[in-house]
């Protein structure tokens, strides 16, 4: 076999193995999934550059090379590259759980006191001076007052956000450092199991999520289901019928589309809109989520969404008001759209792999 044939066929098989392995390490949540979709991209070239050589006839210029040698230097060094992905995986992982049960301590000073609400409204807030105040106003009114107590989770935001919430009647705690959406909803979820709520209403900051969603969440959660069980998880949905019209992109509505689809297809079960950040939450379902791994701490939407199907949680869904963001920089803006996408797709296909080839289970469900 002449040289450059050996080292694409080198670099065909390496790509392969760099793909199944960073697959295989994500599933037994080994690897963060920003750095397994940089290792998945990585095996992808490879083979694309290896089908591209050969096509081409590029790989004659190696004939004169030690191939031997450039298979086992390039071998070398991507083992060494994956085994230090490894160990920043393994430091971001325990680094975050350390970061979200700090801010917890340094919140416990700032629990609601005499508390007799059973209701618990999370908003993770990040910069959002502009739209917080008018949140804030709609859910510090009287009959909001009376239902829910309210908890501010400030992911380290730059600007006034802090001193805003500071001025309404709710709970604020601050994160040593920017944590991400996902580590500030779990934050949330550890007070709640604390502090001994029994519900959950989970919200955006940034004013899309309309308040007048939460008496009706709150009371489907405490709705039987046609099987005679109450929900566990009530997913909040722009795109049902009642729910107020909420214009998408089409990069947004093909990633929905996907979602649904693959959800679907693993599950039997068709969810309108698997990606809502609007979700009502019971005991049952946020004590899970509360436990170190069992929750998603960047991007928690539809591989959550499978994950507690096939768990066998109770999942339902509601119409709901919602709006366009009108001030502020939305978290999915530039290109964290593509960035979301790839790593979701991965996150989805991961989840189904962990529950039904590894049989993972929650044999530790409350």
């Amino acid at each position: 076999m002449e040289a450059g044939s050996i080292v694409e066929s080198a670099m065909t098989a390496v790509g392969i193995v760099v793909m199944l392995c960073s697959f295989w390490f994500l599933s037994v949540k080994r690897m963060t999934a920003d750095l397994a979709v940089i290792w998945e991209i990585t095996g992808m070239m490879l083979i694309v550059m290896a089908v591209i050589s050969r096509v081409c006839g590029w790989g004659v210029g190696l004939q004169g090379m030690e191939e031997p040698v450039l298979i086992v230097l390039g071998v070398a060094g991507l083992f060494a590259g994956y085994q230090f992905s490894l160990l920043i995986s393994s430091l971001l992982m325990k680094n975050q759980e350390l970061a979200i049960n700090l801010s917890m301590l340094q919140g416990e000073d700032r629990r609601h006191q005499d508390r007799e609400k059973n209701l618990l409204i999370i908003l993770p807030v990040k910069n959002e001076e502009k739209n917080i105040g008018k949140v804030l106003d709609q859910l510090s009114q009287p009959e909001m007052q009376a239902t829910a107590d309210i908890l501010c989770i400030n992911d380290a935001s730059s600007d006034a956000s802090g001193k805003i919430i500071d001025g309404y009647p709710c709970v604020q705690i601050e994160n040593v450092f920017g944590l991400g959406y996902g580590s500030a909803l779990q934050l949330g979820y550890k007070y709640a199991v604390r502090n001994h709520y029994q519900y959950v209403i989970q919200m955006d900051a940034d004013g899309q999520h309309d308040p007048c969603n939460v008496p009706l969440i709150y009371k489907k959660l405490q709705e039987n289901c046609r099987n005679g069980m109450a929900p566990d998880i009530v997913l909040a949905s722009r795109f049902m019928e009642g729910s107020t019209k909420f214009r998408v992109s089409v990069w947004k509505r093909f990633a929905f589309g996907l979602f649904r689809t693959m959800i679907h297809a693993v599950t039997g079960r068709r969810i309108a809109d698997p990606t809502t950040g609007l979700q009502g939450l019971s005991r049952r379902a946020f004590t899970y989520y509360a436990k170190y791994n069992n929750f998603d701490h960047q991007y928690p939407d539809a591989n959550m969404v499978m994950q507690m199907l096939l768990l066998g949680f109770q999942v339902t869904e509601m119409p709901a008001v919602m709006h366009a963001r009108t001030d502020g920089k939305s978290m999915h803006s530039g290109l964290e759209p593509v960035r979301y996408m790839l790593r979701m797709v991965l996150s989805v296909l991961t989840v189904v792999f962990r529950m039904k080839v590894l049989k993972f289970n929650a044999h530790d469900l409350v």
